[in-house]
């Protein structure tokens, strides 16, 4: 059974997320309120995968996208039903910006385990195709 954002929450991000892609993920003002938003989540001790999966979107630095991809990743454990096959893509795009392709590619399966058994066809997809986008800037 796949997870349900509580709504406020995801209201909440999505609007910061639509204002930061509004201006071309340059909305400092918004950026800085969707790190107080994750901040404040992790000190209260209420962390959501979702929210990190987020923040590690919106993160320049492929080393810090990284680190949260892997952390929201770990938070899918306390959260039944989050999918996890999206917050694998997006590590193995950050390790493959790293030059990463080891890991890169034992993520690669591990997504695609998840997105199969997730029944969600597009993500396999797009699996693929970062496969094959592998497979040629080898």
């Amino acid at each position: 059974m796949k997870r349900r954002v509580p709504d406020a929450l995801y209201n909440q991000v999505l609007a910061i997320a639509t204002a930061i892609a509004d201006h071309d993920g340059v909305n400092s003002v918004a950026r800085a309120e969707l790190m107080a938003l994750f901040h404040k989540h992790q000190q209260a001790g209420t962390p959501d995968p979702f929210l990190t999966e987020t923040v590690a979107d919106f993160t320049n630095d492929p080393d810090e996208q990284v680190r949260l991809y892997r952390l929201a990743i770990e938070q899918c454990i306390a959260v039944p039903g989050e999918p996890v096959h999206s917050k694998r893509c997006g590590l193995i795009e950050a390790l493959l910006e790293l030059r990463d392709d080891g890991e890169a590619q034992q993520e690669l399966m591990r997504a695609r385990l998840a997105a199969f058994a997730a029944r969600d066809s597009e993500a396999v997809k797009d699996l693929d195709r970062l496969a094959r986008r592998m497979a040629t800037e080898r």
